[in-house]
């Protein structure tokens, strides 16, 4: 669905470059937002505000964000995302975040410490498996 896209929108994909794919899940109602390799600050901010997009696009509520392959976030980058990313996502109304975790390493360390940081806004589950998360935004949007 989100391959090829070249960084713009088409159909359900927002965003496929090397370090993050974005598209809506029309099976489970979410933002789907797959980091793929490192990015720079610049790059990880812009792929950020991309999710935002989308999710303002959707009128989406739930994300899906799977961090097994994302690289360190340096600490000016988990503050932005505390101080800027997570008070504008609430804005679009997102109100659930489901993040896979790597198992070990430097993602997982740093994806624990975006999340340690986070306000109470938006509720973040932690998973270690995409379908368990899926699952669970999928049980939300049948509210």
């Amino acid at each position: 669905m989100g391959a090829g896209l070249s960084g713009s929108r088409s159909g359900d994909g927002y965003l496929d470059e090397p370090w993050l794919l974005i598209r809506w899940d029309s099976d489970h109602q979410c933002i789907y937002a797959q980091f793929k390799a490192f990015a720079n600050s610049a790059e990880f901010r812009a792929g950020c505000l991309k999710i935002l997009e989308a999710i303002r696009d959707r009128h989406a509520t739930s994300l899906v964000s799977d961090n097994r392959k994302l690289e360190g976030v340096v600490n000016e980058d988990q503050l932005w995302i505390r101080d800027t990313w997570f008070p504008l996502a609430v804005e679009t109304g997102l109100t659930r975040i489901a993040t896979v975790l790597a198992r070990t390493g430097l993602g997982r360390i740093a994806s624990e410490d975006i999340i340690r940081r986070a306000g109470e806004e938006v509720f973040i589950r932690t998973f270690d498996s995409l379908p368990e998360a899926l699952s669970w935004v999928g049980s939300g949007a049948k509210r």
